[in-house]
This record gives structure tokens, C-alpha cells and sequence, in this order.
């Protein structure tokens, strides 16, 4: 098992960055570390992802020297024991809090006896499919893998505290898109309520001496954080941001060919 990327920047001082993947073709995985991002994420809760796919997408951050983590479609632990055995550096939980019992239960999934539940088999993909010393791997995996709970829900904000001292995850990213849908304001992640809330998590989290993340829609929002010195950022999904690149392409096209004429 490689080093978890997301966790390098952090033992340097410094904040990783990282970027959700909704693509089939593990090529997009290969190109984000190309590209100089310390991790994606892999989308199982909106993109249409199987487990073969997330596999693939698992092989191509390794070949490209990064990690890669996975958004959970739901609290279902048998499928967060496949994608660790396949080989993700973490997971992340969406709507952490809303089910508090799973929510307290999500953390221990990531690790194996005595510090968790996860079910222990030699011969998986991660632990080099049986090859070298598994108890190295045990040991390495407890101490590398990072669970992260999404925090989505504003009932959720206030009980957020008593959730975080009854589980074992390791960092907490806000969701300023679904708080925005749960307070019935709709694509309005940066409206006051919603950043109150936000910060509220981050309190909260820092408290409970967890890492935090932030998602950001634009690069430029970086700056209206950058004075908390958060953990990690995940910019964008990559369909979207293909979207918006074509957009401005053929805008920027279009706009020449006016000029021109």
C-alpha cells in the first residue's frame, strides 16, 4: 500500500487538493494526478459508478502516484469493505450525522481488530493480493486510511458535537450545496445562512481536533478561507468543470469570430 497523498501535504503544514471524479474512463483519474492534484474522489453517490469502475479509476491514481478516495452512495458496510480490499486510500460518508448510529459505526469500518471491525482477507488488491508481510499492511492501513464525514444536513449542525465525541472518523467536510437544499435555499450555497452553518462545522470539527475540508465552485473562493488554514479542498467534479471549460471555449471562439468579422 502507497502513501495516502491526502495526508502528505498535512504532515508538510500544508492543505491537499483534491477533485471529484463522476467519469467511467480511468483515464480523468490518471490526468488529475498528472496534473498536479494530491487526490480525487471518486463518486459513487451521484455519478453512475459501479465497484468495476471505481476499481479501475483505484488502478489509475496508483499508476499516477496519487490517492484515491470514494463518496459512498449510503452508511453500507460490506461495500466499504470491498473498496477498501480494492484498494481506496478513504472514504467519504454523505449526510454524516442524519443516521447517528451509522455515522458513529463509519470510522471503525476503516479499521481492522483491535481498533475496528473491518473483515480481514490476505489476498486482497490492497494488501498485495498476498504477497509481502500482511501484518505490515494491517498496521500501514489503520494508520493511512482517512474517513471523512460530509456534513449535509443543518438539523444535523447542532447534535454535530455529541456525534463527533462518539465516532473515529478523521476529518469533516462541510456541504454547502445539500445545507443550502435542507434550509430550502437552493443553489444558494453562499448565502449567510448557509456559510454561518459552515462555519459552525468548522468550529465544531476543530474542536473535536479533526481535520476539515472545504469544497470550493471556483479556485478564487480559496481566499475566503485561506485565513483558517483548512485541511483539504475539493475543487469541482470533473464533468462540470469540462462543461464550463467547452462553455468558455466557445464563447471565447465565438467572441473572435465577431471580432474578426
Amino acid at each position: 500500500m502507497s502513501v495516502n497523498t491526502l495526508r502528505r501535504p498535512w504532515q508538510a503544514g500544508q492543505s491537499a487538493i483534491g477533485t471529484f471524479v463522476f467519469s467511467r474512463d480511468p483515464d480523468t483519474t490518471e490526468l488529475i494526478g498528472q496534473a498536479g492534484l494530491d487526490f480525487a474522489i471518486i463518486d459513487m453517490e451521484h455519478a453512475p459508478l459501479g465497484i468495476t469502475e471505481v476499481s479501475a479509476h483505484l488502478r489509475a491514481a496508483k499508476a499516477a502516484g496519487i490517492s484515491a478516495l470514494v463518496r459512498l452512495p449510503g452508511p453500507d458496510p460490506a461495500l466499504m469493505g470491498k473498496l477498501l480490499d480494492a484498494g481506496a486510500h478513504g472514504l467519504l460518508l454523505p449526510h454524516f450525522g442524519k443516521d447517528e448510529a451509522a455515522s458513529e459505526a463509519f470510522g471503525s469500518v476503516l479499521r481492522y481488530a483491535p481498533e475496528g471491525e473491518r473483515p480481514s482477507c490476505t489476498g486482497v488488491r490492497a494488501a498485495g493480493f498476498g504477497i509481502g508481510s500482511y501484518a505490515d499492511y494491517v498496521a500501514q492501513a489503520n494508520q493511512d486510511l482517512v474517513a471523512i464525514g460530509l456534513v449535509e444536513d443543518v438539523e444535523v449542525v447542532p447534535r454535530l458535537g455529541s456525534i463527533l465525541a462518539r465516532s473515529r472518523i478523521d476529518a469533516v467536510m462541510p456541504g454547502p450545496g445539500d445545507l443550502s437544499t435542507s434550509m430550502g435555499l437552493y443553489g444558494q450555497p453562499t448565502h449567510p445562512r448557509v456559510r454561518e452553518a459552515v462555519r459552525q462545522i468548522i468550529d465544531t470539527a476543530r474542536h473535536a481536533q479533526l481535520r476539515v475540508g472545504m469544497y470550493l465552485n471556483s479556485p478564487q473562493e480559496v481566499a475566503d478561507w485561506a485565513a483558517l488554514n483548512l485541511d483539504f479542498y475539493v475543487y469541482l467534479l470533473d464533468m462540470k468543470l469540462l462543461a464550463q471549460s467547452y462553455q468558455r471555449a466557445a464563447s471565447d471562439i465565438r467572441a473572435g469570430l465577431r471580432k474578426s468579422g
